[in-house]
């Protein structure tokens, strides 16, 4: 399977939240890009660069539920500051802005993670043990078979 197809698949199949988590996992992974890059002799790969990230946050901004408002509006004015700045980055070549935005951005995405993420496993092998030990064996059940073929 290609990297495109598995991508696909788990954008696909992943739940909202997941895939907020994912814009943020790209956003920042774009802004990374940029660490080190001498903004001056690669203007396009920066340009192209911050260009995307500020199409995620874009897309982060667009998904908000506005009916929702004591969430949704300081979201959407905190996605149009990152916004503001990436564009001074890209004009300035201010490497700070860049490295604002990717901070602002890892701590927005930190309560996503943990609110996605699948709880852990709170039972331990022995507690499986005897759980298992409890559930009735139904091949040793003492009751008639059923069958649907005739």
């Amino acid at each position: 399977m290609s990297h495109n197809t598995y991508l696909e698949t788990e954008v696909m199949t992943a739940s909202p939240g997941k895939l907020v988590v994912m814009l943020y996992d790209g956003a920042i992974n774009f802004l990374k890009r940029l660490d080190g890059l001498d903004y001056l002799e690669h203007l396009e790969k920066k340009a192209y660069t911050i260009n995307k990230a500020f199409a995620i946050i874009s897309e982060l901004q667009s998904t908000l539920d506005m009916n929702h408002k004591e969430i949704a509006e300081p979201l959407f004015s905190m996605y149009n500051y990152m916004q503001r700045r990436l564009m001074d980055a890209n004009m300035n070549n201010d490497p700070l802005a860049v490295a604002e935005v990717m901070k602002l951005i890892s701590e927005l995405k930190e309560p996503w993670v943990q609110i996605t993420s699948p709880q852990k496993n709170l039972i331990s092998n022995n507690d499986e043990q005897v759980i298992a030990q409890a559930q009735p064996d139904p091949s040793k059940e003492d009751r008639p078979s059923f069958s649907m073929a005739g």
